[in-house]
């Protein structure tokens, strides 16, 4: 036997091998192979590697917890592949989990139920690899009631329906250098979404989301969402309606990349939200003059928008920056490249505005002062030169315009009434 694959099979890197609490597994061996009674199996003769798989998941399972590995090769499996809490995976970069022609179910990887590990306490990783759906309409990864979980350096191709769904009830199951991607020449599904969060308290970073109607949604509150890219490629792809879908309460997205949206790039439906250093690229197959940045219906108050920066071609600009309900947002200090986005661009600081019966509840009965809450700058505001009067249709009440042609000047105020103009002398 080679002094190297001795070696090995002594360390327990065979397939069955042992070391505490891990197992490895290669699907395919280089040269002749040998026999599945001894340390190492020719992967080729597998049909479905489901069986093998949970056979030794099984095992680590019953020890209280452990690792299975896998190494470079192709592991195709005939129906949804069960992670319990306890067992962690961690797979090379070219070993594939792949779901067979005439795959039974709707998830590829499942992980969750059972106990977490006994030695961490944790719901474990899955880490490295691939999981390929091979473009069934499903999903790739399902976290069920998951909590402190981590998944990274992983890619998931070809789940036609969505990449990696977080069902409701778990927490700080968290994604770090994720690619989640539909190939180039396959339509996204309707109703198909990247990522999709129900459960709240995590994390995303590093993650790029390829070929979705609506690449991240979020439903639950106080998710951090930090360098996601999000696009599709829409001759072949079909339009993204939403790149990001922000349906939670609390939620944060700081240098998040909506690239290509149809509809919006950020739609936001839930209050007190936050978005800062993101990017909107409108789509460049849309028609002209359509569109918004930012899209904020009545429920999506109280947001936080900073140095965000938006832009379009010429052929397809985008028809507002931030379109909706405003009321409450606070919308500073953002910026558009170029000519392609034609309006909608706003700097604003709200006073306080109460949303519902809850505000009204602290404030009237634990004494908050939010609803008396006031613009205090200490040192005072700048407002930007304009050179001409606003227009009837422009600005909304209350809003404050300096207007200084070089011969006279004037401050415009927005009333109930229209523009009214005030002019400034020494």
């Amino acid at each position: 036997m080679e002094r190297r694959k001795l070696i090995r099979n002594i360390a327990g890197l065979g397939m069955a091998g042992f070391i505490g609490n891990k197992m490895n597994l290669y699907a395919t061996v280089p040269g002749k192979g040998i026999s599945s009674g001894s340390a190492w199996m020719d992967g080729s003769q597998i049909d479905d590697w489901h069986t093998e798989l949970t056979k030794r998941i099984v095992v680590l399972e019953q020890r209280g917890g452990g690792t299975l590995e896998l190494g470079d090769g192709v592991y195709e499996i005939g129906k949804p592949l069960r992670l319990p809490s306890s067992v962690s995976l961690v797979m090379t970069p070219n070993a594939v989990i792949r779901a067979k022609t005439g795959f039974e179910g709707d998830v590829v990887l499942i992980k969750g139920t059972g106990d977490s590990s006994k030695f961490s306490n944790t719901s474990g990783w899955i880490r490295g690899g691939v999981i390929d759906a091979n473009k069934l309409p499903i999903t790739g990864i399902r976290l069920e009631s998951t909590g402190r979980c981590e998944i990274a350096d992983l890619v998931v191709i070809n789940a036609t329906y969505k990449g990696i769904h977080f069902l409701k009830g778990g927490y700080e199951t968290n994604l770090t250098r994720i690619r989640v991607e539909v190939e180039k020449n396959t339509h996204c599904l309707p109703g198909s979404i990247g990522i999709h969060y129900e459960n709240g308290d995590c994390k995303a970073n590093l993650v790029h989301i390829i070929g979705y109607e609506t690449h991240l949604r979020s439903d639950s509150s106080s998710n951090w969402f930090s360098m996601v890219h999000a696009w599709n490629w829409e001759p072949t792809q079909g339009p993204s309606l939403y790149n990001f879908y922000c349906n939670g309460t609390s939620n944060s997205f700081n240098q998040c990349y909506a690239d290509s949206p149809t509809n919006a790039g950020f739609y936001i439906t839930q209050p007190h939200q936050t978005f800062v250093q993101c990017r909107v690229y409108f789509s460049r197959w849309a028609p002209d003059n359509t569109g918004v940045g930012f899209l904020i219906t009545p429920d999506g108050k109280q947001g936080t928008y900073m140095a965000n920066v938006l832009f379009a071609d010429k052929e397809h600009r985008l028809a507002k920056a931030f379109s909706g309900d405003l009321g409450g947002s606070v919308i500073l200090g953002n910026s558009c490249w170029g000519d392609g986005v034609l309006g909608g661009m706003e700097n604003r600081i709200s006073g306080g505005e109460l949303l519902s019966e809850t505000d009204n509840y602290f404030t009237k009965e634990l004494g908050s002062t939010f609803e008396n809450s006031r613009l205090n700058l200490t040192g005072g505001f700048r407002l930007t030169q304009q050179t001409k009067p606003p227009l009837p249709d422009q600005g909304d009440i209350g809003e404050v315009r300096w207007v200084d042609d070089g011969k006279s000047s004037a401050l415009w105020v927005k009333t109930t009434s229209g523009w009214m103009q005030s002019k400034l002398q020494k």
